[in-house]
């Protein structure tokens, strides 16, 4: 039976599943409630103090902006005078039919946002396990999925799962369900990696290699000099990567926590190379990748401090990659650049190019990952069996693979807890000895 009630006495949860709507598709709403009457009346239950609403807030939204423009509601033939609301109720509903008539209304009729679809399916799910538990039963994930018949298992499931971290800022921000795991998946493994750096403490050696949990610069203040044969390493390019886009959802889950200004790079650079130039061996070479900018500023500080550097840098070709800094102009950048310098007379193993072409690695735990097989390309030109190089700051730590397959022995240095912890599980992961070429 269709009954009417003053707008003023429905009272609207505030935890009601969906928290956004749409003006355009309101006001399409509103039109045609308009043009042809309203084809369902809203939902109430009956509570202590009056009526709640469960289903139809989209609606009532629609009807209000009636109101503002001087329109009543028809419904059935009769017509309903600004704040008067027509409605049905099923009587007095548990806070589980609540939430059925609710989810029902919103998930079959029209979409949430994502996040408001797992909140919704979290709700739904928590008050079926609470039914269950006290029935003696159980009840599963999967079953909350065959109750609302979902045509995509894989992506309600992850929206599901993803209802219990919505208050991650990370999560909740991201543009989509499959943006959000990848987001979460993250955060779990950097806890991890953390855990795992507290864990193993300062420093971890494996049979072959060293990896150290610090400031690259205050390392390098400590370690003798004349050490290393090789230096390869990928440090900030001063370019305000901070301030990069996710590269169009590609790369959502990577980021810089480091102040990445030119200010800050200049002043690192300048420590690092006359460290660089300290610890390596009478005759030595040094990779450093760089940005386009800066390339030549880095040039002139390397020089100053000693090194004979290359006029020119060697390019990396990265093949089907790249970014797309200003994707309505074009074009895509697929390189970049990397300082060769000398010390000494050192000689290289072969003349190669200095065009390097390569396949980045799926592996977007570090915003600016460099694949083994580019170092791997670096290292031979310049080693020998037995060498030692050096990486300052290394990341989750390429150098210890590239390394290991080169047969040389590496050190690593890197201040980030979490890349720290990834690094220790990439040394876990090689063979107690160093492989050959």
């Amino acid at each position: 039976m269709t009954q009417h009630i003053k707008f003023s006495e429905i009272t609207i949860a505030a935890n009601r599943q969906r928290k956004e709507f749409d003006p355009e598709a309101l006001t399409d709403l509103a039109n045609s409630i308009s043009s042809i009457g309203l084809l369902h009346p809203i939902v109430l239950r009956e509570t202590a103090s009056g009526f709640a609403l469960v289903a139809g807030e989209r609606r009532l939204r629609a009807i209000e902006q009636l109101w503002l423009m001087g329109e009543g509601v028809r419904y059935n033939s009769a017509l309903y005078g600004e704040n008067d609301v027509p409605y049905v109720t099923l009587g007095e509903l548990t806070p589980l039919e609540a939430e059925e008539a609710e989810l029902d209304e919103n998930l079959k009729r029209r979409d949430l946002t994502w996040q408001e679809r797992s909140e919704a399916l979290g709700r739904l799910h928590a008050l079926r396990v609470a039914q269950a538990i006290n029935a003696g039963e159980s009840h599963t994930i999967p079953d909350t999925l065959k109750e609302i018949e979902t045509a995509d298992y894989g992506t309600d499931r992850q929206t599901l799962l993803l209802a219990a971290h919505l208050d991650n800022p990370i999560v909740a921000g991201a543009k989509n369900v499959k943006d959000a795991f990848k987001a979460l998946k993250r955060a779990e493994d950097r806890d991890r990696s953390m855990a795992l750096a507290e864990q193993v403490g300062q420093n971890f050696n494996s049979a072959s290699h060293q990896l150290v949990h610090a400031d690259c610069l205050v390392w390098l203040g400590e370690c003798p000099a004349n050490t290393f044969d090789v230096i390869l390493t990928d440090p900030p390019y001063g370019m305000n990567s901070q301030n990069f886009g996710d590269g169009g959802g590609k790369l959502v889950n990577s980021e810089h926590r480091y102040d990445d200004s030119f200010p800050a790079w200049k002043k690192l650079m300048f420590a690092f190379c006359e460290q660089a130039y300290r610890v390596a061996k009478p005759e030595a070479h040094c990779y450093i990748f760089c940005d386009f900018d800066n390339y030549h500023t880095l040039k002139e500080i390397m020089e100053g401090v000693g090194w004979d550097v290359f006029r020119t840098p060697l390019i990396v070709y990265k093949l089907g990659s790249g970014r797309v800094p200003r994707p309505d102009h074009g074009p895509r950048r697929q390189w970049e650049m990397c300082l060769y310098a000398i010390k000494g007379d050192k000689p290289v193993t072969g003349i190669f190019s200095d065009v390097i072409p390569c396949k980045l690695e799926e592996n977007l735990s570090h915003g600016a990952n460099k694949p083994i097989e580019l170092y791997v390309d670096l290292l031979r030109r310049s080693i020998r069996p037995g060498d030692t190089v050096l990486d300052a700051f290394a990341g989750t730590g390429t150098i210890f693979p590239a390394a290991h397959l080169c047969k040389v022995y590496a050190t690593g240095v890197e201040i980030s807890s979490e890349y720290y912890g990834i690094s220790v599980k990439r040394l876990n992961g090689l063979d107690d000895e160093p492989a050959m070429i």
